[in-house]
Formats: C-alpha cells, structure tokens, sequence
C-alpha cells in the first residue's frame, strides 16, 4: 500500500460577565456622633469595571477557519488536542448528531461499529470501535460520557475511558452559541486519545493539520453548512 494512501488512514483513525457595583453605607452605632466630612477630602475613586474578556480567535472564527492546537500531555506520547470552529447551525441541531453515539456509524468518520451500551440520566455508556489501517488493529474502546445540557445555551459531553485498547482515551465536545440569534454555534473540541500501539511523530503532527479539520467540515456537510 502507497505510503501516503497508509498515512492518510492513520490520520483519519486517530482522533476519534456581567460587572455588578455594590454600595455599602456604615451606619453610626446608637449613641455614636458622626465625624463629619474633612474640608477639601476627596472621595475614593471609583474602580473602573473589569474590560471583558476579548476571544483572540475571533477574526478567524468569523472568516470560518477552524483552529487547531496541541500540547504535550506530560507522561504521554500523544499530544492533546484542542479545536474551535464555528458552524452555521444551532446548538440543538449540532447535539442531535453528538447526542446519539449508537449512530456514530454514519455521523462520524472511520468508526466501523458503535453501540450504546446504556444511558441512566446524563450519563452514556458508550463501545466505539475504529477502522484502522492495514496492518494494525481495529481499535475498540468503551467509554463513559456525562452529558450537560442548558437548552439553547450550552451542551457539552464529555467522556473519560472505561476500558479499551487505549492507555487513554478521554475528551469534550462543547457547544455555545456563537450569535445573538443562536443561529451559529461555536464548537469546542478536546481531545487526548493514546492507543495501545506506538505512533509516529509525523503521524501525531499530520494528524493537527488535517484530521481535525475534517472532523469539523464533516459536522458542518451533516447541518447544512457550505463551507
């Protein structure tokens, strides 16, 4: 098998305030004479409120770049991954495909089997196994993810490794709206898998430049995003 052909496989398997002022007034003790005011005493300046918080990303997000970042994860030989894009869909219509990992099979890529296993309040058992390239291994995990959601403002599943082919296998997604109208969501990936199985390192690299994107464009092909 063509060596770009193998990696491109590889790549493809792996990832699976508001300010509030407050005005205090001490009242004199009964009995107690006030101090009047001091001639020509100033008032304390009042603290000006606190700048709110400026996303660095947002000039790409608005052009619809999806933005990738990885860090080294101390005792590990994988890098973990963080990525944010935005999708021209509500969060609620993101999370319908999110939500349901027994559908993985034909929502997300290269996952050869998935089944929910069981599913008590917000809490998902979830087995996913991933095709991996000849000559490796199918690579099968059971999962469980704790879903959090705040209808129309935040959605979140995140999931930890119950047992698998894995040393690690543990992530989010993370839904927000990203518009007044909550037309757009900004999505939040996080990730930090490590098989049972060594990878290389221009593997793991290959894998921040063209795995995630995908993963992301590939949501946005399901929602009707064009881009």
């Amino acid at each position: 098998m063509p060596t770009r052909c193998l990696a491109s496989r590889w790549l493809h398997a792996l990832p699976l305030a508001g300010v509030v002022a407050v005005l205090t007034v001490t009242l004199p003790a009964p009995g107690a004479r006030a101090h009047p005011a001091q001639p020509g005493a100033k008032a304390p300046k009042a603290k000006p409120p606190a700048p709110k918080k400026v996303d660095r990303d947002k000039a790409r997000l608005d052009k619809g770049e999806i933005i990738v970042r990885t860090r080294k994860v101390k005792g590990s030989d994988m890098p973990a991954a963080h990525v944010r894009a935005v999708i021209h869909a509500p969060p609620a219509k993101i999370w319908s495909i999110l939500a349901f990992c027994d559908r993985y099979t034909k929502t997300m890529q290269r996952v050869k089997e998935s089944k929910e296993l069981s599913r008590k309040g917000n809490v998902v058992l979830c087995k996913v196994v991933v095709d991996m390239p000849w000559p490796v291994s199918d690579l099968s995990a059971v999962t469980r993810a704790v879903h959090t959601v705040r209808k129309g403002t935040y959605y979140q599943r995140k999931w930890s490794l119950v047992k698998g082919d894995y040393k690690r296998n543990r992530g989010s997604w993370t839904l927000t709206p990203y518009d007044d109208a909550g037309k757009q969501t900004l999505v939040v990936y996080r990730a930090h898998a490590e098989p049972n199985i060594s990878v290389p390192t221009w593997i793991q690299k290959a894998a921040a430049k063209s795995t995630f994107p995908k993963l992301i464009r590939h949501l946005r092909k399901q929602v009707g995003d064009p881009r």
